[in-house]
């Protein structure tokens, strides 16, 4: 009874706070929870005639069509690429934006590179795709620098040359949220005790060993949940934009990831039963991916969502 009490008195004390969260938890129940009652199709021969409830089962049809279609080692290999590179390449990168700006002591400068590090994440993906499009392009504005400087002797097909797909996907992501991504960083370093610095400088630490031992193990909380939530969406959510709006037929065949698979299968072909299976599928080894980060990191650091 006494921790019902003390319960009761934390929510009377935060209530401002909970009713803040009620916007949130109402968009999470309309556009999250209530339409997991479709997902059942992923089972089902849907018919728009018949409706969910009408059409008839099909048990497993549609999950064995997927891990028997030749087309999708492609698709996972795409996915599993692109994932890596955003995972292991660009995840680490606004980290160390944020520990080389926090070394910085001139505040103008330091506030002005923010500044312009934050703009391009304001920019939409489309705009970005239509930049994109236009630098790269045969007679933009990168093919004439390169041969102006020597690099190369006749225009390049950036976008038209499968191999170099991955390789413009990550470096338009790391443009694109470097400077956002770095906020979160510079927030939890903002909050590391000064004092341990100062004791360093006074024992003789240089920059380098002060980040090394007292920034990132410092800021290492926040770098694990931050590669957790990274990894648990590597196969749904992420790099759907840039593989969506830069892929064409010249490149398709680096491009083409599952949500780009799903859409085009779903939406396009109309096989909306076997693109809700795809999909669950996709969000079950996302699921998973969660659990095994999480468990990785309780592991390994100690720190762990739950």
């Amino acid at each position: 009874m006494q921790k019902v009490n003390i319960i009761i008195k934390k929510l009377k004390m935060q209530k401002y706070l909970h009713i803040m969260t009620i916007p949130t938890v109402i968009w999470l129940i309309i556009f999250c929870y209530i339409p997991m009652y479709g997902l059942q199709i992923a089972f089902k021969n849907f018919m728009f005639n018949k409706g969910i409830l009408g059409s008839a089962w099909v048990g497993l049809k549609h999950f064995i069509t997927f891990f028997t279609d030749p087309y999708i080692k492609n698709v996972l290999i795409n996915t599993f690429a692109l994932s890596v590179i955003r995972s292991i390449l660009i995840f680490p990168i606004p980290i160390i934006f944020a520990l080389l700006l926090n070394e910085v002591s001139n505040s103008l400068f330091k506030k002005i590179t923010q500044t312009i590090s934050y703009l391009p994440y304001f920019i939409s993906w489309v705009m970005v795709a239509i930049m994109a499009n236009s630098w790269l392009s045969t007679t933009g504005f990168i093919n004439k620098l390169m041969m102006f400087l020597g690099i190369i002797e006749e225009p390049y097909l950036f976008l038209g040359t499968p191999n170099a797909f991955w390789w413009i996907a990550m470096f338009l992501e790391i443009w694109k949220t470097t400077g956002w991504s770095s906020i979160i960083f510079l927030a939890a370093i903002s909050g590391i005790d000064q004092e341990m610095y100062e004791s360093s400088f006074i024992d003789g630490a240089n920059r380098f060993q002060r980040i090394w031992y007292i920034t990132l193990p410092s800021i290492l909380g926040t770098i694990m949940i931050l590669l957790i939530l990274t990894l648990s969406r590597v196969l749904t959510s992420a790099n759907f934009e840039v593989s969506y709006l830069l892929s064409n037929p010249l490149n398709f065949s680096k491009s083409d990831i599952l949500a780009t698979y799903i859409l085009r299968i779903g939406i396009s072909l109309g096989r909306y039963s076997y693109a809700t299976a795809v999909g669950l599928l996709q969000s079950v080894v996302a699921f998973v991916l969660l659990f095994a980060a999480n468990f990785g990191s309780k592991k390994a650091t100690d720190i762990s969502f739950f």
